[in-house]
């Protein structure tokens, strides 16, 4: 074998006996440091803070005995309450076969131009909504609104708003009472 392949190197030689030497050095140092009563006076304080915690909590207890608290039967007392509800006459269900007494209409869209409002209305048709045309002067400017409707039935108003949802129209809702 080799000369060069058993060499270990120098400060190995030298390192490894004092981290050897201070350890046991280190060693001696605590087996000469006289043991205290440092134990003995953290259990001594455990035990007060114990004693004072357990003196507490009976104070705390004797405090919350002392307040008696009436205790409520909920159900008993709820079953022989009433409660007197007066008539309201707006409370009151419709019945099936009254007259409607509103109309609604929905407002699809208000353009400048006839033939936009009537592209739209041409559109709402094919979609199978009932669309109409109302014109009107605002401010010395014609407007041309679409409307649909009318409906006297609520379900089928929904119906058509959700129509007009799905092709991105966001409609206006006007309600308006039934002459009789």
């Amino acid at each position: 074998m080799s000369d060069n392949s058993s060499k270990v190197p120098a400060w190995v030689w030298v390192t490894t006996p004092a981290i050897a030497i201070g350890f046991v050095g280190f060693i001696f140092y605590l087996s000469t440091i006289p043991a205290g009563d440092e134990l003995e006076a953290v259990r001594g304080d455990a035990r007060k803070v114990l004693e004072e915690s357990a003196a507490k909590a009976r104070e705390d207890a004797a405090i919350i005995e002392s307040k008696v608290k009436p205790s409520y039967d909920f159900y008993r007392l709820l079953e022989k309450q009433t409660v007197e509800v007066p008539d309201v006459e707006e409370y009151k269900s419709t019945p099936k076969d009254a007259a409607a007494k509103y109309e609604y209409r929905l407002q699809a869209g208000s353009f400048r131009s006839d033939s936009d409002a009537d592209r739209m209305r041409a559109e709402l048709i094919l979609e199978g909504l009932p669309a109409y045309l109302e014109s009107s002067a605002v401010n010395g400017s014609t407007w041309h609104r679409v409307f649909v409707g009318p409906y006297t039935d609520r379900s089928k108003l929904n119906k058509a708003q959700d129509i007009l949802v799905s092709r991105n129209v966001s409609p206006l809702v006007l309600k308006q009472k039934v002459s009789d």
